[in-house]
Protein backbone atom coordinates (compact mmCIF):
# COMPACT_ATOMS: atom_id res chain seq x y z
CA UNK A 1 0.00 0.00 0.00
CA UNK A 2 1.17 3.36 -1.15
CA UNK A 3 2.19 6.16 1.47
CA UNK A 4 -0.13 8.95 2.45
CA UNK A 5 1.05 12.27 0.37
CA UNK A 6 1.29 13.99 3.88
CA UNK A 7 3.72 11.71 5.34
CA UNK A 8 6.55 13.44 4.86
CA UNK A 9 5.52 16.84 5.12
CA UNK A 10 7.03 18.33 8.06
CA UNK A 11 10.73 17.35 6.12
CA UNK A 12 9.14 19.16 3.08
CA UNK A 13 8.71 22.30 4.85
CA UNK A 14 12.25 22.23 6.99
CA UNK A 15 13.63 21.95 3.46
CA UNK A 16 11.69 24.90 2.18
CA UNK A 17 12.90 26.74 5.18
CA UNK A 18 16.15 26.12 4.36
CA UNK A 19 16.47 27.55 0.71
CA UNK A 20 17.03 31.33 0.39
CA UNK A 21 14.10 33.66 -0.39
CA UNK A 22 13.91 33.86 -4.01
CA UNK A 23 15.14 37.40 -5.99
CA UNK A 24 12.21 39.79 -6.88
CA UNK A 25 12.35 41.75 -10.06
CA UNK A 26 12.61 45.66 -9.25
CA UNK A 27 9.60 47.02 -9.23
CA UNK A 28 8.38 48.93 -12.55
CA UNK A 29 8.81 52.79 -12.34
CA UNK A 30 5.54 54.91 -12.24
CA UNK A 31 4.87 55.72 -15.75
CA UNK A 32 5.82 59.46 -16.28
CA UNK A 33 3.44 62.10 -16.61
CA UNK A 34 3.44 65.90 -17.16
CA UNK A 35 1.24 68.90 -15.96
CA UNK A 36 0.16 71.81 -18.07
CA UNK A 37 2.79 73.48 -16.18
CA UNK A 38 5.21 71.79 -18.02
CA UNK A 39 3.97 73.20 -21.50
CA UNK A 40 4.57 76.59 -22.74
CA UNK A 41 1.37 79.29 -22.90
CA UNK A 42 3.18 81.27 -25.22
CA UNK A 43 0.15 82.41 -27.81
CA UNK A 44 1.47 81.33 -31.15
CA UNK A 45 3.55 82.56 -33.35
CA UNK A 46 3.02 84.86 -36.50
CA UNK A 47 2.38 83.64 -39.22
CA UNK A 48 4.74 82.72 -42.00
CA UNK A 49 3.59 84.89 -45.07
CA UNK A 50 -0.03 85.31 -43.32
CA UNK A 51 -0.81 81.61 -44.33
CA UNK A 52 1.66 79.18 -43.23
CA UNK A 53 2.13 77.71 -39.45
CA UNK A 54 5.59 78.58 -38.03
CA UNK A 55 5.57 75.14 -35.98
CA UNK A 56 4.12 72.11 -37.62
CA UNK A 57 1.84 71.53 -41.02
CA UNK A 58 -0.78 73.50 -42.68
CA UNK A 59 -2.96 72.02 -45.58
CA UNK A 60 -4.54 74.08 -48.21
CA UNK A 61 -6.97 72.63 -50.64
CA UNK A 62 -8.83 74.00 -53.52
CA UNK A 63 -10.55 72.36 -56.97
CA UNK A 64 -8.54 71.12 -59.80
CA UNK A 65 -7.86 74.42 -61.82
CA UNK A 66 -7.91 76.94 -59.34
CA UNK A 67 -4.54 78.28 -58.56
CA UNK A 68 -2.72 75.69 -56.12
CA UNK A 69 0.54 75.22 -58.19
CA UNK A 70 0.77 79.13 -58.67
CA UNK A 71 0.17 79.44 -54.63
CA UNK A 72 3.18 77.22 -54.09
CA UNK A 73 5.18 79.19 -56.78
CA UNK A 74 3.68 82.48 -55.32
CA UNK A 75 4.38 81.91 -51.54
CA UNK A 76 8.45 79.95 -52.68
CA UNK A 77 9.09 83.65 -53.75
CA UNK A 78 7.85 85.07 -50.47
CA UNK A 79 10.07 82.73 -48.47
CA UNK A 80 13.47 83.96 -50.51
CA UNK A 81 12.18 87.28 -50.06
CA UNK A 82 12.41 86.75 -46.52
CA UNK A 83 15.74 85.57 -46.41
CA UNK A 84 14.85 81.78 -46.17
CA UNK A 85 15.77 78.11 -48.15
CA UNK A 86 12.76 77.22 -49.92
CA UNK A 87 12.00 73.00 -50.44
CA UNK A 88 9.51 71.57 -52.82
CA UNK A 89 8.86 67.96 -52.22
CA UNK A 90 6.72 67.07 -55.85
CA UNK A 91 5.00 63.84 -55.29
CA UNK A 92 3.47 64.79 -58.65
CA UNK A 93 6.89 64.74 -60.51
CA UNK A 94 6.40 67.86 -62.48
CA UNK A 95 9.75 69.58 -62.55
CA UNK A 96 9.23 71.97 -65.67
CA UNK A 97 5.52 73.35 -63.90
CA UNK A 98 7.57 74.79 -60.80
CA UNK A 99 10.46 75.86 -62.42
CA UNK A 100 8.62 77.74 -65.18
CA UNK A 101 6.39 79.08 -62.43
CA UNK A 102 8.96 79.97 -59.78
CA UNK A 103 11.31 81.69 -63.12
CA UNK A 104 8.30 83.71 -64.32
CA UNK A 105 7.34 85.05 -61.09
CA UNK A 106 10.92 86.24 -60.79
CA UNK A 107 12.51 83.70 -58.30
CA UNK A 108 15.82 82.52 -58.41
CA UNK A 109 15.49 78.81 -58.98
CA UNK A 110 19.46 78.24 -57.44
CA UNK A 111 18.04 78.60 -54.48
CA UNK A 112 14.90 76.32 -53.91
CA UNK A 113 15.82 72.78 -52.87
CA UNK A 114 13.66 70.39 -55.24
CA UNK A 115 12.69 66.63 -54.43
CA UNK A 116 11.14 64.09 -56.15
CA UNK A 117 9.97 60.09 -55.33
CA UNK A 118 12.82 59.10 -57.31
CA UNK A 119 15.84 61.21 -55.66
CA UNK A 120 14.65 58.73 -52.44
CA UNK A 121 16.32 55.94 -51.49
CA UNK A 122 14.96 52.68 -53.39
CA UNK A 123 12.84 50.51 -50.79
CA UNK A 124 11.04 53.93 -50.11
CA UNK A 125 9.75 53.68 -53.96
CA UNK A 126 5.85 54.08 -53.81
CA UNK A 127 5.79 53.65 -49.84
CA UNK A 128 3.69 56.60 -48.09
CA UNK A 129 4.90 59.60 -46.48
CA UNK A 130 5.36 58.44 -43.74
CA UNK A 131 7.63 55.88 -44.39
CA UNK A 132 9.56 58.72 -47.01
CA UNK A 133 9.96 61.10 -44.10
CA UNK A 134 13.10 60.34 -42.80
CA UNK A 135 14.59 60.25 -46.53
CA UNK A 136 13.04 63.30 -47.36
CA UNK A 137 14.44 64.86 -44.08
CA UNK A 138 18.42 63.25 -45.06
CA UNK A 139 18.13 65.82 -47.75
CA UNK A 140 16.28 68.82 -46.06
CA UNK A 141 19.05 68.83 -43.13
CA UNK A 142 22.01 69.33 -45.10
CA UNK A 143 20.56 71.61 -47.26
CA UNK A 144 19.45 73.80 -44.92
CA UNK A 145 15.89 74.35 -45.87
CA UNK A 146 13.59 76.69 -43.89
CA UNK A 147 10.49 75.92 -45.05
CA UNK A 148 9.07 72.90 -47.34
CA UNK A 149 6.04 72.73 -50.14
CA UNK A 150 4.35 69.46 -50.25
CA UNK A 151 2.43 68.99 -53.92
CA UNK A 152 0.49 67.04 -53.43
CA UNK A 153 -1.58 64.78 -50.56
CA UNK A 154 -2.86 62.24 -52.72
CA UNK A 155 0.64 61.20 -54.70
CA UNK A 156 2.56 61.79 -51.71
CA UNK A 157 0.06 59.18 -49.91
CA UNK A 158 -0.17 56.55 -52.58
CA UNK A 159 -3.24 55.05 -51.59
CA UNK A 160 -5.77 56.08 -53.70
CA UNK A 161 -8.38 58.54 -52.76
CA UNK A 162 -11.13 56.41 -51.39
CA UNK A 163 -8.36 55.10 -48.61
CA UNK A 164 -7.92 58.94 -47.70
CA UNK A 165 -11.46 59.19 -47.57
CA UNK A 166 -12.58 56.02 -45.19
CA UNK A 167 -9.17 55.67 -43.26
CA UNK A 168 -9.49 58.65 -40.32
CA UNK A 169 -5.58 57.01 -39.13
CA UNK A 170 -4.11 58.65 -42.60
CA UNK A 171 -4.35 62.62 -41.90
CA UNK A 172 -3.11 61.91 -38.85
CA UNK A 173 0.32 59.53 -40.30
CA UNK A 174 0.55 61.92 -42.46
CA UNK A 175 0.80 65.47 -40.36
CA UNK A 176 2.86 63.47 -37.95
CA UNK A 177 5.58 62.94 -40.88
CA UNK A 178 5.43 66.60 -41.76
CA UNK A 179 5.73 67.82 -38.15
CA UNK A 180 8.31 64.95 -37.50
CA UNK A 181 11.13 66.72 -40.55
CA UNK A 182 10.97 69.88 -37.69
CA UNK A 183 10.28 72.50 -40.17
CA UNK A 184 6.84 74.63 -40.96
CA UNK A 185 5.32 73.19 -44.45
CA UNK A 186 2.55 73.42 -46.13
CA UNK A 187 0.52 70.52 -48.13
CA UNK A 188 -1.66 71.02 -51.22
CA UNK A 189 -4.98 68.75 -51.10
CA UNK A 190 -8.42 68.80 -52.83
CA UNK A 191 -12.25 68.61 -52.42
CA UNK A 192 -14.28 65.99 -53.62
CA UNK A 193 -15.26 66.13 -57.52
CA UNK A 194 -18.34 68.30 -57.71
CA UNK A 195 -18.03 69.89 -54.13
CA UNK A 196 -15.47 73.19 -54.12
CA UNK A 197 -15.83 73.26 -50.72
CA UNK A 198 -16.34 70.35 -49.44
CA UNK A 199 -13.76 68.50 -46.92
CA UNK A 200 -10.39 67.88 -48.38
CA UNK A 201 -10.86 64.41 -49.92
CA UNK A 202 -14.72 64.39 -48.40
CA UNK A 203 -13.09 63.92 -44.63
CA UNK A 204 -13.06 66.12 -42.10
CA UNK A 205 -10.51 64.00 -40.41
CA UNK A 206 -7.94 65.87 -42.63
CA UNK A 207 -9.40 69.32 -41.03
CA UNK A 208 -8.67 67.95 -37.11
CA UNK A 209 -5.45 66.43 -38.69
CA UNK A 210 -3.89 70.15 -39.72
CA UNK A 211 -3.35 73.08 -36.81
CA UNK A 212 -4.28 75.60 -39.86
CA UNK A 213 -6.22 74.48 -42.67
CA UNK A 214 -7.03 77.26 -46.20
CA UNK A 215 -10.13 76.81 -48.56
CA UNK A 216 -9.15 78.35 -52.15
CA UNK A 217 -11.59 78.74 -54.99
CA UNK A 218 -11.25 80.98 -58.05
CA UNK A 219 -12.25 84.91 -56.99
CA UNK A 220 -14.11 87.35 -59.16
CA UNK A 221 -11.75 89.33 -61.89
CA UNK A 222 -10.61 89.64 -64.89
CA UNK A 223 -7.63 87.83 -64.56
CA UNK A 224 -6.82 84.94 -62.63
CA UNK A 225 -7.10 85.54 -58.85
CA UNK A 226 -7.52 83.04 -55.94
CA UNK A 227 -9.24 83.68 -52.84
CA UNK A 228 -7.74 81.87 -49.57
CA UNK A 229 -10.04 81.28 -46.98
CA UNK A 230 -8.92 80.11 -43.50
CA UNK A 231 -11.49 76.95 -42.78
CA UNK A 232 -9.86 76.07 -39.20
CA UNK A 233 -7.38 78.17 -37.03
CA UNK A 234 -6.48 76.34 -33.86
CA UNK A 235 -5.28 79.06 -30.92
CA UNK A 236 -6.16 81.94 -33.38
CA UNK A 237 -8.58 84.01 -33.63
CA UNK A 238 -9.61 86.25 -37.10
CA UNK A 239 -7.16 85.72 -39.95
CA UNK A 240 -7.69 87.51 -42.69
CA UNK A 241 -8.62 85.78 -46.36
CA UNK A 242 -6.06 85.99 -48.84
CA UNK A 243 -6.36 87.50 -52.14
CA UNK A 244 -3.46 86.18 -55.16
CA UNK A 245 -4.10 87.78 -58.16
CA UNK A 246 -2.00 86.72 -61.32
CA UNK A 247 -0.67 87.97 -64.79
CA UNK A 248 0.47 85.84 -67.41
CA UNK A 249 2.35 86.83 -70.74
CA UNK A 250 1.95 85.71 -74.05
CA UNK A 251 3.56 82.39 -73.97
CA UNK A 252 1.74 81.43 -70.99
CA UNK A 253 4.44 82.02 -68.56
CA UNK A 254 3.54 83.65 -65.05
CA UNK A 255 4.96 87.34 -65.17
CA UNK A 256 3.67 88.54 -61.71
CA UNK A 257 1.59 87.81 -58.53
CA UNK A 258 -0.21 90.62 -56.23
CA UNK A 259 -1.05 90.18 -52.73
CA UNK A 260 -4.33 91.36 -50.63
CA UNK A 261 -6.13 91.34 -47.55
CA UNK A 262 -9.62 89.47 -48.99
CA UNK A 263 -11.22 91.27 -45.98
CA UNK A 264 -10.16 94.52 -47.41
CA UNK A 265 -10.72 94.21 -51.58
CA UNK A 266 -14.20 92.48 -50.31
CA UNK A 267 -14.90 95.77 -48.70
CA UNK A 268 -13.69 97.84 -51.06
CA UNK A 269 -15.99 96.10 -53.33
CA UNK A 270 -19.42 96.69 -51.16
CA UNK A 271 -17.84 100.44 -50.43
CA UNK A 272 -17.90 101.44 -54.57
CA UNK A 273 -21.13 99.05 -55.14
CA UNK A 274 -23.17 101.23 -52.20
CA UNK A 275 -22.14 104.77 -53.43
CA UNK A 276 -25.21 104.90 -55.49
CA UNK A 277 -27.52 103.85 -52.67
CA UNK A 278 -29.01 101.02 -50.19
CA UNK A 279 -28.87 97.48 -51.97
CA UNK A 280 -29.53 94.07 -51.10
CA UNK A 281 -27.04 91.33 -50.48
CA UNK A 282 -29.29 89.65 -53.00
CA UNK A 283 -28.62 92.30 -55.90
CA UNK A 284 -24.90 92.67 -54.51
CA UNK A 285 -23.97 88.86 -54.98
CA UNK A 286 -25.40 88.79 -58.73
CA UNK A 287 -23.00 91.78 -59.69
CA UNK A 288 -20.07 90.02 -58.06
CA UNK A 289 -21.11 86.57 -59.86
CA UNK A 290 -21.55 88.14 -63.12
CA UNK A 291 -17.78 90.08 -62.84
CA UNK A 292 -16.47 86.28 -62.62
CA UNK A 293 -15.19 84.22 -65.51
CA UNK A 294 -16.14 80.32 -65.68
CA UNK A 295 -17.87 80.53 -62.05
CA UNK A 296 -18.48 76.96 -60.49
CA UNK A 297 -21.53 75.32 -59.28
CA UNK A 298 -22.81 77.06 -56.34
CA UNK A 299 -20.77 80.43 -56.58
CA UNK A 300 -23.88 82.60 -56.09
CA UNK A 301 -24.42 80.71 -52.72
CA UNK A 302 -20.84 81.38 -51.33
CA UNK A 303 -20.57 84.81 -52.71
CA UNK A 304 -23.60 85.58 -50.26
CA UNK A 305 -22.36 84.45 -47.28
CA UNK A 306 -19.44 85.59 -48.09
CA UNK A 307 -20.88 89.03 -48.53
CA UNK A 308 -23.42 88.77 -44.94
CA UNK A 309 -20.28 88.51 -42.77
CA UNK A 310 -18.23 91.19 -44.34
CA UNK A 311 -21.19 93.28 -44.35
CA UNK A 312 -21.51 92.42 -40.40
CA UNK A 313 -17.77 93.32 -40.15
CA UNK A 314 -18.32 96.31 -41.39
CA UNK A 315 -21.35 97.31 -39.81
CA UNK A 316 -19.69 96.50 -35.95
CA UNK A 317 -17.34 98.75 -37.61
CA UNK A 318 -18.97 101.62 -38.73
CA UNK A 319 -18.92 101.74 -42.25
CA UNK A 320 -22.19 100.47 -43.09
CA UNK A 321 -25.73 100.00 -41.70
CA UNK A 322 -28.65 97.77 -42.25
CA UNK A 323 -32.37 98.52 -42.88
CA UNK A 324 -35.28 96.37 -42.58
CA UNK A 325 -35.03 92.83 -40.36
CA UNK A 326 -35.82 89.65 -42.45
CA UNK A 327 -35.10 88.35 -46.83
CA UNK A 328 -35.30 90.67 -49.53
CA UNK A 329 -36.77 93.71 -48.09
CA UNK A 330 -32.97 93.87 -45.86
CA UNK A 331 -30.81 96.87 -47.19
CA UNK A 332 -27.44 97.92 -46.58
CA UNK A 333 -26.07 101.61 -46.94
CA UNK A 334 -23.52 103.72 -46.60
CA UNK A 335 -22.83 105.15 -42.70
CA UNK A 336 -23.04 108.55 -43.22
CA UNK A 337 -21.10 111.12 -40.58
CA UNK A 338 -23.17 113.96 -39.10
CA UNK A 339 -19.86 115.53 -38.44
CA UNK A 340 -19.83 115.08 -35.17
CA UNK A 341 -17.30 113.57 -32.65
Amino acid sequence: MSAEPWANLDDDLEAVKDDPAPELPEPEPPPPFRTLADISDEPPGELLFGMIEPRGSTLAYAAPGTGKGMTGAALVIRAQEAGMLPAVYDAERRPHEWARRVSGLGGDRSRVVYIEPTDLPRPMLGRPLWDCAPGIGAILKPAGADVLFLDSVLPAVGMGEDRLRSDAQVPFLFTSALDSLGRPSLAFGHPPKGQPEGEPFGSFAWVAANRLVWLGTRAESERHAIRWRPKKRNERGHIPGILLTFSYGLDGRPESVTWADDDESTRDWILAALVNGPRSIGDMAEEMFAEMDDAPAGETDRIHERLKKALGRMARDGWVIKSGTYGPRVTWSLRVSDGRK
